[in-house]
């Protein structure tokens, strides 16, 4: 009965890390030649902002010293481009340069996505560049809302949480029929 309670919690454990996941912004990287690339980004409001809160503003951050700062360049095709006033912030000591996206109107509503946001650069760090800092802001009164971490939006066919899970529970519901099944020792 103790197992079938500890698999029930662990399962609600990481059911609920895995529901609290906050406003996303994933990214698509696209190999331009040589060190060149673009991101893709696309956002999406999953609620947690408040109901009826839309993203109106926001940040993704590009480290100087992974980031040739002076080849930055918003890449966002037309359509979307033209709701959205987009610029790029200069870096300052301590501070990385930004791609900052401002809704013109609405924003992106609580229970949607938005993707199509682009910028290239020139890579400067080794490997292939991954995740970057971002920030949500009230449009209105620039207070930081949520801050996060940017993530591939490649498919992965299970996250490696749950692999590690499943491999947990079979191996405790293993080692607990073994111990049933070995009869109890005299003294």
């Amino acid at each position: 009965m103790r197992i079938r309670s500890l698999a029930a919690g662990l399962l609600a454990i990481f059911g609920f890390v895995s529901q609290a996941s906050a406003v996303s912004i994933q990214y698509e990287l696209t190999p331009l030649g040589g060190s060149q690339y673009r991101y893709i980004y696309t956002v999406s409001n999953d609620g947690s902002l408040g109901t009826g809160i839309a993203i109106g503003l926001f940040d993704v951050m590009f480290d100087p010293a992974l980031y040739q700062e002076s080849t930055l360049a918003i890449s966002t095709p037309a359509p979307l481009a033209s709701g959205w006033d987009q610029l790029l912030l200069a870096s300052a000591p301590g501070v990385p340069a930004a791609y900052d996206a401002l809704a013109l109107a609405g924003g992106i509503a609580d229970g949607t996505s938005l993707g199509g946001f682009a910028v290239d650069f020139t890579w400067l760090g080794a490997g292939t560049p991954g995740s970057q800092a971002f920030a949500i802001y009230d449009p209105a009164s620039f207070a930081l809302l949520e801050e996060g971490a940017t993530r591939n939006l490649a498919p992965v066919p299970l996250p490696a949480a749950a692999w590690l899970l499943g491999s947990g529970l079979v191996a405790l519901l293993g080692f607990c029929r073994r111990r049933r099944q070995q009869p109890l020792a005299t003294v």
